[in-house]
């Protein structure tokens, strides 16, 4: 039982989401192995290229024969020749997403996304009306597979951290419940990369102080850790206890909005490039405008054939949300960056130091300011879809990422 007055943290993690979300579109395909990824549809056994793409997500039954995200999609299809694999359609996933944040919504207005298919709940709150903790957990995996037709693993706990381990460890379809007091014996045993936060390099780190298990790490006296780990160590000791004070927060303005694009085959067109600089900008600022926010700088990353990986920035005299104005300073960035011939195989088009439009300068130039065509597409867009129309020349590539913004109503989705 939850004891009185401990606070109650909930993770929300939808099971192999991508791929659920297919199934629903696709029945036929439901119990069989499902792989997201690229930009084409293969059936089992069909000819067709998979460049470079990777999986970005599989079902389980495609899990079972080790197919993980992240993994190239050659490499997923030698170890699941029957598997489906099906394009990203990221407008798609976020329109699941917005019905299930609703449903999340019913029991707490504290709900934090941490991405389409996970979110973390304060319900400390919302016990009084919807009974304990662990029943309102209960009662959100109904809702969401009445209501949505999906399964979602879910964690309970007094802290964020040991919530999102306990929803990881009840996957698939499960919910796990660490009561008040109860964290060392939950976490004790795992192993230290059960801990969010902590990546191959810090494992091994760990590895040579040969601290194994979240227990260890959390027993070993900081002034140790800080020499091995740096100003984190004591952090990330006392996670490793359950000790995670971190509030549910609801989304607030973001650092920066970005968007990027791998590429099948290197590209070293400059006109191409080019363009893809001018395509990738614009989408960036009509992101800006969906929030009502201006930027007041502008980033460019790139990555070369060799898998060296170089970034520009540049401050605005003026912050801004024009396509015109972000374009033309993505492209001055892009050709301080490169130089042609080298192969480009990701190009990426950001914005930082964001803030409410309200705050424009009134005397800012007439270029920092959208014009009345960018608003139009805007519109056009939210009524008739993300590819509906384009700039001149301007071609719009496939949207294969994601952004916080896509669960906010202010982008027109939900209108």
């Amino acid at each position: 039982m939850w004891a009185g007055g401990a606070r109650a943290i909930l993770h929300v993690d939808l099971d192999a989401f991508f791929a659920s979300c297919e199934e629903l579109r696709h029945p036929e395909l439901a119990g069989l192995a499902v792989i997201v990824g690229g930009s084409h549809r293969l059936a089992p056994g069909e000819g067709g290229s998979l460049g470079r793409a990777v999986v970005s997500a599989a079902s389980y039954p495609a899990r079972a024969f080790g197919v993980h995200s992240a993994m190239p999609l050659l490499e997923a299809r030698r170890r699941c020749p029957a598997a489906w694999i099906l394009p990203v359609d990221i407008a798609h996933y976020a329109d699941v997403s917005r019905g299930v944040f609703r449903v999340l919504g019913s029991v707490t207005p504290l709900v934090e996304p941490a991405s389409l298919d996970e979110a973390y709940l304060d319900v400390t709150g919302s016990v009084r009306r919807f009974g304990p903790p662990e029943a309102i957990a209960a009662d959100l995996r109904r809702a969401i597979l009445a209501h949505c037709r999906l399964r979602a693993s879910v964690g309970v706990a007094t802290s964020k951290t040991v919530a999102k381990i306990a929803s990881r460890r009840s996957k698939p379809d499960g919910l796990l419940v660490v009561a008040p007091g109860r964290e060392a014996d939950f976490l004790d045993p795992l192993p230290v990369t059960e801990l969010p936060g902590i990546g191959p390099r810090t494992a091994e780190t760990l590895q040579r102080l040969r601290i194994r298990t979240l227990g260890e790490l959390g027993r070993r006296q900081p002034p140790g850790l800080a020499a091995a780990l740096g100003p984190h160590a004591v952090q990330l000791a006392a996670r490793a206890r359950g000790i995670d004070p971190a509030p549910v927060t609801l989304p607030g303005v973001p650092r920066s909005i970005s968007r990027e694009e791998t590429y099948g085959a290197d590209r070293c067109d400059a006109e191409g490039l080019a363009r893809r600089c001018r395509a990738l900008a614009a989408e960036v600022a009509g992101r800006l405008r969906s929030r009502r926010l201006v930027a007041r700088a502008v980033s460019l990353r790139l990555r070369f054939g060799d898998f060296e990986t170089v970034g520009r920035r540049r401050t605005l005299a003026s912050p801004t949300d024009a396509d015109r104005v972000i374009g033309m300073v993505a492209q001055a960035l892009l050709a301080e960056a490169w130089r042609p011939p080298r192969p480009v195989r990701l190009l990426g088009v950001g914005v930082e130091q964001l803030v409410a439009a309200a705050q424009l300068d009134l005397f800012a130039p007439a270029d920092a300011v959208p014009s009345g065509l960018d608003r139009a597409l805007d519109a056009l867009r939210r009524r008739y879809g993300d590819q509906a129309i384009r700039r001149g020349v301007e071609d719009r590539g496939p949207q294969l990422d994601w952004n916080r913004d896509h669960l906010d109503p202010a982008n027109g989705a939900d209108g």
